[in-house]
């Protein structure tokens, strides 16, 4: 008996079990794997966070023929008013008559494929190539092209959609328009590529 009552309390005491965290039972470089990815999620949602306060932080200007990123400043004076639209849009507005369209690809691509239909009404088509090939490759110089986009246009309230091959030389040149304050610019972001594959009306130049 008296064996029985050295025993049995301490059969009867409850087992203390010490409380394991879950991360603690991970292995250390899953837990810094862990810790590293948090830590990249805090400073992203803090860098979006800042940069939404910041005006004119990583706005894009189109100088020449290659985008440059600036920081913390607008690329123009002037705000910004086109807007890239798509084919179907773009032939809604030429069909009112009120809206001219500015083609900058060169002769020999209006000639392989054709250009948009104009109606008979209205300003129609002009054509005033942006992109030269040089030996460097395509180049941009806005103040030639501009020179001659003023001779036709010189009405800065002209309404002008700019159209190229694919959205990409159009985008610089309306930047272009803008800058030299035209007022009604619109970009066609899917260029000719996209009118043809809309089933948009095509006439040869």
């Amino acid at each position: 008996q008296g064996l029985l009552l050295g025993v049995c309390p301490a059969r009867a005491m409850p087992i203390m079990r010490s409380h394991v965290s879950p991360l603690k039972s991970w292995p250390l470089t899953l837990r810094r794997a862990s810790a590293a990815v948090a830590l990249v999620f805090v400073c992203r949602i803090s860098w979006l966070a800042l940069r939404s306060l910041l005006p004119g932080c990583g706005t894009v200007a189109f100088v020449g023929s290659r985008p440059l990123q600036t920081e913390g400043r607008t690329a123009s004076p002037i705000v910004r008013h086109y807007q890239s639209i798509v084919s179907r849009e773009a032939s809604v507005l030429v069909d009112t008559g009120e809206w001219a369209y500015l083609d900058v690809r060169r002769p020999e691509e209006q000639k392989a494929v054709g250009i948009p239909a104009m109606p008979e009404y209205g300003p129609g088509l002009a054509t005033v190539t942006s992109h030269v090939m040089t030996a460097q490759g395509m180049q941009f110089d806005p103040e030639p092209w501009l020179a001659q986009v003023s001779k036709l246009f010189p009405d800065k309230e002209q309404k002008i959609i700019v159209g190229c091959a694919g959205g990409v030389r159009s985008k610089p040149a309306a930047q272009v328009l803008e800058d030299a304050g035209y007022t009604n610019v619109k970009e066609l972001d899917d260029g000719f590529n996209g009118w043809r594959m809309s089933g948009l009306p095509v006439a040869a130049p």
